[in-house]
């Protein structure tokens, strides 16, 4: 797997974990942990995430950090 392909999972898994939460991008914002816009181009693939805001993310959605990076 390529680091693009990597990243592209990662985006696709964080719009996942956050419907499954029941969450809009909005709600993520007012949580103060990411702005709405940053949000939108991480899930989209046209921004890298961070480590750190995938730490925080993962808790917000109460999903395990390996959750990011299930391939199915």
């Amino acid at each position: 797997m390529t680091e693009k392909q990597v990243n592209r999972l990662v985006s696709n898994q964080l719009v996942k974990a956050r419907e499954l939460a029941g969450l809009t991008q909005k709600n993520v914002q007012e949580a103060n942990i990411i702005v709405q816009s940053e949000l939108s181009k991480i899930e989209n693939g046209v921004k890298n995430i961070s480590a750190a805001k995938l730490f925080l993310l993962a808790n917000h959605y109460n999903q395990p950090i390996e959750f990011f990076f299930k391939n199915k």
